[in-house]
């Protein structure tokens, strides 16, 4: 099982490092870009679609580690002030909630993927790219999501209290 965490926990991690990577490369091109267009009066060719295509990524891609790292906005005013007896079974059904719709986005994510891939469809912008490497992300993000779910279901909303933040 340690095997199995540590594969788990070292692809989250990796896939929020991508998605740091991509932020930085939107945050640079967009400095070159608007140098380019200042001193050169161009641009960078079809710089709107990868900012699009890269801002749905990175949020994808960060979200299994944000969650757990429990670096979301958690309203919890209502659950606080609860006992600890009502609050572990509050907090496994809301966790339980969290991994079903996490699996129906990966689910429905996947089979648009597939139909994507099926038909051929390709993305008409400014860059022409298979439709279906978009749906990559929420795909591999919802499988994720909802393992991050269930393991924290099991754990004690105590422990993720005290794990908060970055």
């Amino acid at each position: 099982m340690p095997v199995l965490e540590k594969a788990y926990s070292g692809l989250v991690t990796a896939l929020a490092m991508l998605a740091g990577a991509v932020l930085a490369a939107i945050t640079t091109a967009l400095v070159i870009n608007v140098v380019l267009v200042s001193v050169f009066t161009t641009n960078i060719f079809g710089m709107a679609d990868g900012i699009e295509v890269g801002l749905m990524a990175a949020t994808f891609l960060a979200a299994p580690w944000v969650l757990k790292k429990n670096a979301h906005v958690a309203v919890d005013i209502v659950t606080a002030s609860l006992t600890p007896r009502i609050q572990r079974p509050l907090h496994v059904v809301t966790m339980g909630l969290g991994a079903v719709m996490s699996g129906v986005l990966a689910w429905s994510s996947f089979q648009a993927l597939l139909i994507a891939f099926g038909r051929g469809s390709m993305i008409q912008g400014i860059l022409v790219f298979p439709e279906w490497l978009v749906m990559i992300p929420a795909s591999v993000s919802g499988v994720l999501l909802a393992i991050e779910f269930i393991r924290q279901a099991l754990r004690s909303p105590a422990l993720d209290r005290l794990q908060t933040g970055l």
